[in-house]
C-alpha cells in the first residue's frame, strides 16, 4: 500500500504555493501600474487601486509562508475566532474599536488562562 501523503510531497506542494503566491502578487503588482499609467477614468483608477492592494496581499503571503505553516503555540485556540468576530463587529460598527480593543484583550487572556488551568 503506497501512501501519498508524504512530508516530502507536501513540502513540495507548500513550495509550489508559495511561488505561485510571488508569481500572482508580481503579476497583480505590474497589472496595477499599467493600469496607473494607461487607464486616464475612475475605472482605471479603482482597478489599479485593487491589483495593487491585491499584490501587496500576495506579497505579504509570499513573505509569511514559512511561518504559516506552524501554528503559534503561545497563541490560544480561541484567539482567531474571537478576532474573526471582532472583525466582523467592527466592519459592521466602526465606532466601537474603542471598547472592542480591551474586551477582545480580555477574552484572549481568559481563554488562555483557561487553557493553562487545564493543562495543570
Amino acid at each position: 500500500m503506497r501512501r501519498t501523503d508524504r512530508p516530502d510531497d507536501q513540502k513540495a506542494l507548500g513550495d509550489v504555493r508559495r511561488a505561485m503566491a510571488l508569481a500572482m502578487s508580481i503579476t497583480m503588482l505590474i497589472a496595477a501600474l499599467l493600469a496607473w499609467w494607461f487607464a486616464s477614468d475612475s475605472t482605471g483608477t479603482f482597478v489599479a487601486a485593487a491589483c495593487g492592494r491585491i499584490g501587496l496581499v500576495l506579497g505579504a503571503l509570499w513573505l509569511a509562508w514559512p511561518s504559516l505553516k506552524r501554528p503559534a503555540k503561545w497563541l490560544p485556540a480561541s484567539a482567531p475566532v474571537i478576532g474573526v468576530i471582532a472583525l466582523v463587529v467592527l466592519a459592521a460598527q466602526p465606532r466601537l474599536i474603542i471598547p472592542a480593543i480591551p474586551i477582545v484583550g480580555g477574552l484572549i487572556t481568559v481563554s488562555a488562562l483557561a487553557r493553562a488551568f487545564r493543562r495543570k
